[in-house]
């Protein structure tokens, strides 16, 4: 008995999908996405771990009164500052989809800003590539908190699951 539960984590990492890929980024992850909903066989893995990816964090702006995005007192929430076009998907038509995401923060007193460029990019089958990277027009602002809880946030959604990190 003892024998069969030192096997089972062993038996649970070989099942997980492998990355042998670059080492991520400091402000990189590399997750395996899922959908919390059941899509049917509509997508393949490929295309199902975009989509998942994306949603997630779309639906982070919508929900971000419910967790600290590290922001420092003063600004408002994070908006998509050019609307729509905010979201570009960068992947060809029926590819996985491949996309960057604008946010901005803006302290109305000072008109400071804070930017985060969103990229979800697929790496194949369920895994995708996350990188979040924070600028600041107020040198105070500290960039690599946000990053951090943002990425932190992202990592506890449903249907994600971390497969490495940059350090």
């Amino acid at each position: 008995m003892k024998r069969f539960l030192l096997a089972v984590p062993l038996l649970l990492a070989a099942c997980a999908p492998a990355y042998t890929g670059p080492a991520p980024a400091a402000n990189e992850v590399i997750v395996e996405a899922v959908s919390p909903v059941n899509l049917g066989s509509q997508l393949s893995p490929e295309r199902e771990a975009g989509v998942s990816s994306f949603a997630q964090i779309s639906a982070m702006l919508i929900v971000q009164s419910q967790y600290n995005t590290g922001l420092p007192g003063g600004y408002d929430g994070f908006t998509f500052p050019e609307g729509s076009d905010s979201m570009k998907i960068l992947s060809a038509k029926e590819a996985p989809i491949h996309v960057q995401v604008q946010w901005r923060a803006t302290n109305p007193t000072s008109n400071n800003t804070v930017d985060v460029l969103w990229e979800s990019r697929p790496l194949g089958g369920k895994l995708v590539s996350v990188k979040v990277k924070a600028t600041a027009s107020d040198a105070s602002v500290n960039t690599q908190q946000i990053e951090t809880r943002l990425l932190d946030r992202f990592l506890s959604a449903t249907g994600i699951r971390l497969v490495a990190r940059g350090k």
